[in-house]
């Protein structure tokens, strides 16, 4: 069978991205490659009308961002309301607001517009304010007709006017209007007129030189560009290349037209060029591309030999590394990982060897904790024997604690652990001579939770030994509820309760994650306990060390809801 190697692949390659779009070009025929051409010349004006939709979007949102902060300010509101019946100034107070409408008004709008924007804001008198030192002529000679088309009715949207000409200096602008009204009383205060020039439009359609561009509004009027253009005229129906693009939030349409003869007579004199440009780097190409594949390949070559040696055996196989180019890092690369797989090897196998020594140490250490079982069977049956049900049922816990002991990486319900809590009690109470008494409450629904096997005995042993032994009216409640996030469980006891700053320095230690704060702690009970903890249910699991109102010492654990159904199942929490 034919196998395709990296070298013939190489070579097959230079023949499929030289010689065949040699091969190309000459039988494709010169209609489909003006087609192509076209359909390119079509892509761009489409992209770089998009640029220019996009520039005069960015113009839009800024206005429509000054006229809702002009709108929304209720310090300027409260201004206009006081100047909206005021049709010229006749008062010192009338001065006062136009003064200050006029600060504010200017200091809105001169951050974000830029020099081609004008705003005015017209009161019900029609006395009209602007946001610069120009002359109002403009927007005086043309107000009826423009407040004419503004609904007063609709103060939350922007309403596009239309095109407005300066009769004196015959320069147009685009108007646009937004109602400023008064919730309470139902009024409309001012309407804010927002003037953008015309000469903006044409400054932002003045780079195009190939063909001919036109901006018209909503209504098919145009707003700048090639008088000649026609908002509606369609491209399937023109010998000519058009472009439209529309945007969304004016619905203002920017058109593109340029005579496609004018463009593919460029074409045929590109096309012939690089016909004879191509063919002549060909017989270039096709010469130097053999020598250069060879000397490519020859790295590669020595990668594979040492790959092959390397899976038969010879596990001392390296490449030999010259240079800093990519091939020299790959083989430095391959190096170091033959070198990992090496000693990957060795470790699996020291690994294999100890794991058999310490599976016969395993089986010969349980023959010990056996024969002490057997052994304790046999003392308790004696005493049951005797009638000593006392001493025969605290060999019997014992018994229970020491199968826990021989399980204990195995998990446990909280119902069987609270049991063995009992046990541990019982031996306790005999052992310290003390009256102690344990109380166990779980919610419904909790006795069948798994958690780690012996992880609440430690906390009863602390409890036990740094609390109750003097107390003559010991007792420790377990208590277990479930919360909408988790379950808590609660060791309380009477005992005589811990001092303020170790409890601190306890729980501090106990929050922590890091190696260094556990491995620094001396009582290896409580940590021990919080690391199993994390362990089986993840970083979240938390133990809290704090004063109860018995004047003792609770220690409450929470074990996340999400992370106890994972280990419902009697596995670990990865």
């Amino acid at each position: 069978m034919f196998k395709m190697t990296y070298y013939r692949r190489m070579q097959l390659s230079f023949l499929l991205f030289i010689f065949l779009p040699i091969i190309a070009v000459s039988v494709i025929s010169f209609g489909l490659i003006k087609e192509t051409m076209v359909e390119k010349l079509q892509l761009t004006n489409d992209n770089f009308l998009n640029v220019m939709i996009d520039e005069i979007g960015k113009t839009i949102d800024d206005v429509s961002f000054a006229s809702h902060f002009i709108v929304n300010d209720t310090s300027f509101r409260k201004y206009l309301k006081s100047f909206a019946d005021t049709g010229r100034i006749r008062s010192y107070d009338d001065y006062t607001n136009f003064t200050q409408i006029k600060e504010i008004f200017s200091l809105i709008t001169s951050k974000p517009l830029n020099n081609n924007i004008r705003m005015y804001l017209v009161n019900r008198e029609r006395f009209i304010i602007s946001s610069s030192t120009e002359e109002l002529t403009p927007v005086t000679q043309n107000l009826d007709m423009l407040l004419s088309k503004v609904d007063l009715n609709r103060p939350e949207t922007l309403q596009w006017l239309g095109m407005a000409t300066d009769r004196t200096t015959k320069k147009s602008s685009y108007y646009i209007a937004r109602v400023i009204r008064d919730s309470s009383e139902g009024k409309y205060l001012s309407v804010l007129l927002i003037g953008i020039s015309e000469s903006y439009f044409e400054g932002l359609l003045k780079p195009v030189e190939f063909g001919k561009v036109a901006l018209f509004d909503a209504e098919g009027q145009r707003i700048a560009g090639n008088a000649g253009l026609s908002p509606h005229e369609s491209a399937a129906q023109s010998p000519k290349l058009r472009s439209e693009v529309t945007l969304d939030k004016t619905n203002w349409t920017l058109v593109y037209e340029a005579s496609q003869e004018a463009f593919t007579g460029q074409i045929s004199r590109t096309f012939y060029t690089g016909i004879a440009g191509v063919s002549l780097f060909f017989i270039i190409f096709s010469i130097s591309s053999m020598f250069i594949a060879r000397r490519l390949h020859r790295p590669i070559q020595k990668l594979q030999r040492v790959v092959r040696q390397f899976g038969t055996g010879n596990l001392d196989a390296r490449l030999e590394v010259k240079g800093k180019d990519d091939i020299a890092e790959l083989g430095q690369t391959l190096n170091t990982m033959l070198d990992q797989l090496q000693g990957l090897i060795h470790d699996i196998e020291q690994e294999q060897e100890q794991k058999r020594v310490m599976e016969l140490e395993a089986l010969f250490m349980q023959i010990r904790p056996h024969f002490l079982i057997n052994t304790l069977n046999s003392i308790k049956c004696s005493l049951i024997l005797q009638q000593d049900r006392l001493h025969s049922g605290i060999i019997d816990s014992l018994m229970s604690l020491l199968r826990a002991y021989l399980k204990v990486n195995e998990p446990a319900t909280l119902q069987e652990e609270c049991k063995l809590l009992g046990h541990y009690v019982d031996i306790m109470k005999i052992r310290n001579e003390i009256p102690l008494e344990l109380t166990i409450d779980l919610e419904p629904g909790l006795e069948q939770t798994v958690i780690p096997k012996l992880v609440l005995q430690p906390l009863i042993e602390n409890a036990i030994v740094h609390g109750l032994v003097d107390k003559p009216d010991a007792g420790i409640a377990v208590r277990a509820a479930s919360g909408p996030h988790g379950i808590t469980i609660e060791i309380e006891d009477n005992g005589c309760g811990m001092e303020e700053e170790l409890r601190t320095e306890l729980n501090r230690r106990l929050s922590s994650d890091g190696a260094e704060q556990y491995s620094s702690y001396k009582r290896v009970g409580l940590i021990n306990v919080i690391q199993r903890l994390r362990l089986t249910f993840g970083p979240s699991a938390s133990l809290t060390l704090c004063q109860n109102a018995l004047g003792g010492t609770s220690a409450v654990l929470y074990l996340p809801v999400e992370d106890r159904n994972v280990f419902l199942s009697g596995g670990t929490k990865q």
